[in-house]
């Protein structure tokens, strides 16, 4: 999967989650897919004007920690 769809498939489970009044706290990935996603996010520049906004950080996508395995698909529990 590309990366944009990587991370349109987590916010679909997490907001899945949520509207089931779950509280979504990590993400399962294989270490290649969170590569990808970091850098695509990292060849998207700093947002310095709004940092506290970005949804991607070194560990965590979405407030949610992310956990790496062999898992082909993302999983959010």
């Amino acid at each position: 999967m590309r990366p944009e769809e990587l991370i349109a498939e987590i916010y679909r489970q997490k907001t899945e989650l949520q509207q089931k009044g779950e509280q979504p706290r990590e993400v399962i990935l294989n270490m290649e897919s969170w590569r990808h996603i970091r850098a695509w996010h990292l060849a998207r520049g700093v947002m310095e004007k709004a940092p506290h906004m970005d949804y991607i950080t070194e560990d965590t996508i979405f407030e949610m920690d992310v956990l790496i395995d062999t898992a082909d698909l993302p999983i959010v529990r």
